[in-house]
């Protein structure tokens, strides 16, 4: 590289004044953007698979593999692209998964898919609920569970204060996506038909069914006219309680039946199917998921913050137990510290290398130097690029910390036999502050081609995974 050329080194050792404070603008701007990164686990990766999810209630598991699972796979397997189709059948629900190549624009093939779905709907049974079909996405996992547990509530009031409370008060919590409670008893009101005396008061069956479905409902009243503005109206129709259920009332022959006269109304919880303990003792699982684009480190810290401001409140009971079941945040703070540990003991250890065979405390101060610029810098590139901070973002830092390491003895070395600062003390004392300015740009241009070949050889060995 000619002294002409446009050369790093050459203007770094030159304009060092300008090297310094670009150094400090690096410093800056990386601490600054290191708190804004965000902190992952796994990097975001994109998995070749779509799935399709159908709800039957109260088909058996065989009925459905021989009139839906068997013609759905059948329809979807014409879709273009697809490698492999896995399903799975139980009772009320068909799961279809769908697996493409690697590097598949899956926004193309879950359009596909949809329309490969629509067109063979005819073949399968008339009540099955609508379909869901969603591309597979590692980030809608749980970040966080914990079972909620308490000596003075039932299962019942258990769920009611986990579904009506905590899911609502847990769903603000910033860069939470979605909140689901699981276990305990729901709430039903179970309406007990006597057919003799429906039959003797000439009701028919779906009369009392169209009736409980269509009088339960909000309808909309229309708009209030005003001088400067319309209000909307809305008619509560929905029933409250059981007592309004008995109330309902159907004409026959000119009289008024109520459905008091014909059934038992009862206001109580539905059979429980799915049991959740912990312990052995009956518990509610409450789980919480992110939005794709939030920390996990940071949307954990808030759903404990949250619960521990619930709990001075005192809107979760005292004696309520909630014990974390699954927490990210404590793996990801583990791994992560594990891997910046390493990567100190790392770069101590190739001090204390450079000291020995260098011999020079200031060089060696120097290489400690450019170990965090250069790793505020990386830093700075990927807040631009949208990058995470995760396993193998920082297994990427520490892996360029023994490159940088490489480098800059080259480059001190080089420089300080070029400018005789390597000589003994009379040689460096009859050269003056230009002459060894200029030999040390010398000595850095005859080696930074081959430096930055090397480095760029490391770049193009990684850029095909990237």
């Amino acid at each position: 590289m000619t002294d002409q050329g446009i050369s790093v080194s050459r203007i770094a050792i030159r304009r060092h004044i300008g090297t310094l404070m670009l150094s400090l603008a690096v410093v800056v701007l990386g601490i600054f953007l290191i708190s804004k990164l965000q902190v992952d686990l796994l990097p975001a990766i994109t998995y070749p698979r779509i799935a399709v999810q159908l709800n039957i209630p109260g088909i058996a598991p065989e009925v459905a593999v021989d009139e839906v699972t068997r013609p759905l796979e059948s329809s979807l397997a014409a879709t273009e692209g697809v490698n492999q189709i896995f399903s799975r059948t139980q009772e009320g629900r068909v799961r279809v998964d769908l697996f493409f190549a690697p590097g598949s624009n899956l926004e193309q093939a879950l359009n596909d898919v949809t329309a490969t779905y629509n067109r063979g709907r005819s073949r399968l049974p008339d009540d099955i609920e609508d379909a869901r079909i969603f591309k597979f996405d590692p980030s809608q996992l749980p970040v966080y569970e914990f079972a909620l547990t308490s000596p003075s509530l039932s299962p019942l009031e258990l769920r009611v204060f986990a579904e009506e409370e905590l899911n609502r008060e847990l769903s603000v919590v910033p860069g939470v996506a979605a909140v689901d409670v699981a276990g305990g008893l729901t709430e039903e009101v179970t309406v007990n038909l006597d057919f003799l005396r429906l039959q003797s008061q000439g009701i028919a069956l779906n009369d009392v069914l169209t009736a409980l479905d269509r009088r339960n409902q909000d309808i909309s009243g229309g708009r209030l006219e005003g001088s400067t503005f319309e209000p909307l109206t809305r008619t509560i129709g929905r029933f409250q309680d059981a007592k309004e259920i008995e109330e309902l009332s159907f004409a026959v022959n000119d009289k008024r039946v109520y459905l008091r006269d014909f059934a038992q109304v009862k206001d109580g919880s539905a059979e429980q199917r799915l049991f959740i303990t912990l312990n052995g003792e009956p518990a509610v699982k409450i789980t919480v998921q992110k939005q794709p684009d939030a920390n996990t480190i940071q949307v954990v810290d808030g759903v404990k913050q949250k619960i521990n401001q619930l709990k001075q409140q005192g809107i979760i009971p005292a004696d309520a137990v909630l014990t974390v079941t699954l927490d990210d945040s404590r793996f990801i703070r583990n791994a992560i510290n594990a891997v910046i540990e390493a990567g100190l003991i790392g770069s101590g250890l190739a001090a204390l290398a450079v000291l020995l065979f260098l011999g020079s405390l200031r060089q060696t101060l120097i290489i400690l130097v450019s170990i965090p610029l250069s790793t505020l810098c990386a830093i700075i590139l990927m807040a631009l690029f949208d990058f995470s901070l995760n396993l193998f973002s920082l297994g990427g830092l520490a892996l360029g910390v023994g490159i940088v390491v490489d480098n800059s003895i080259v480059m001190i070395e080089s420089i300080a036999i070029g400018s005789g600062l390597a000589i003994g003390k009379s040689t460096r004392s009859k050269l003056s502050a230009r002459e060894t300015i200029d030999r040390a740009v010398e000595s850095s241009q005859k080696i930074e081609s081959a430096l930055v070949a090397s480095t760029a050889t490391n770049l193009v060995a990684v850029l095909p995974f990237c």
